[in-house]
């Protein structure tokens, strides 16, 4: 499924959901990414916006058209040199989305994240395996879905985290929002999506290693 379907689907639903994004980078610039779309706090919404097939003159896609997407995401990212081990998986009873993937470098991670919003090409991440690992945030979603005052409370209760670990110990951290795990190894960043939508630079961040 490509970014710009599920986080436009996201944000049409405008109910309690989260969106997570996990990456495990190592130092030889390898990882794994995955992305995931939990809207098992609002099932019951979610469900029937599905059945409906539309929410505030916007089609919603019905199983079968996720089912697609996905497999869709599957074939295009199969298409990138140097990502493997390519997954998705679907939960219709509890309306939970995750597709995961390995990738060689950064290249082919910013490829992939590439061949989900063709419109909008750029670097989403970039790394120094002595120094930093930084991360540019861009997410395809309509801007002016902040300016409806309907649609505020919603979009404060719904969120996306950000999870990087990393086989370094990090010195320090550019965005103040963030937290360090105990042992040095992990990032955590989360903002509401209203404060998002309105900058997404929000979920900027430089991590930078002890050498």
């Amino acid at each position: 499924m490509k970014k710009i379907i599920f986080l436009s689907w996201c944000l049409f639903l405008t109910s309690c959901f989260e969106i997570t994004e996990r990456i495990k980078q190592n130092s030889n610039e390898s990882g794994t990414y995955s992305l995931k779309v939990d809207f098992s706090k609002s099932w019951i919404r979610t469900r029937s916006a599905i059945w409906l097939e539309e929410v505030d003159g916007v089609s919603i896609p019905s199983e079968e058209d996720i089912k697609n997407k996905l497999a869709d995401f599957r074939e295009q990212a199969a298409k990138i040199e140097g990502v493997s081990n390519i997954t998705s998986s679907y939960d219709f009873k509890s309306y939970i989305f995750t597709f995961t993937f390995q990738y060689e470098n950064l290249v082919a991670l910013n490829a992939v994240l590439n061949s989900m919003n063709t419109e909008n090409p750029m670097t989403h991440f970039s790394f120094s395996k002595e120094k930093f690992f930084q991360r540019f945030a861009s997410y395809p979603i309509p801007k002016n879905l902040v300016n409806k005052e309907d649609k505020k409370e919603d979009l404060e209760d719904a969120h996306i985290t950000t999870i990087y670990t990393f086989d370094k110990e990090i010195a320090k951290i550019s965005n103040p929002s963030s937290k360090v795990s105990k042992n040095k190894q992990t990032v955590f960043l989360k903002h509401n999506i209203y404060n998002v939508l309105k900058n997404n630079t929000l979920m900027n961040n430089t991590i930078y290693f002890n050498p």
